[in-house]
């Protein structure tokens, strides 16, 4: 009987025009999340350049999955 393989097989990354479309929808999501709170919430001034800049991170963290 043969041995199993240990190593697992990698994982098929998406097309570079699939990645960038998903990339753009969650950065797009993370946005309008953050503006629905923005606009539902009293929230101070200072929050609304961490509204602006957390989508970009998350857009990039998510990118980087594939990376």
């Amino acid at each position: 009987m043969k041995p199993e393989p240990t190593e697992k097989p990698a994982r098929k990354r998406p097309s570079n025009l699939v990645l960038n479309l998903l990339t753009v929808l969650v950065g797009l999501g993370v946005l309008a999340a953050g503006l629905a709170y923005l606009i539902l919430n009293d929230t101070p001034v200072f929050a609304i350049p961490l509204v602006v800049t957390v989508p970009v991170i998350a857009a990039v963290a998510f990118r980087n999955c594939w990376d």
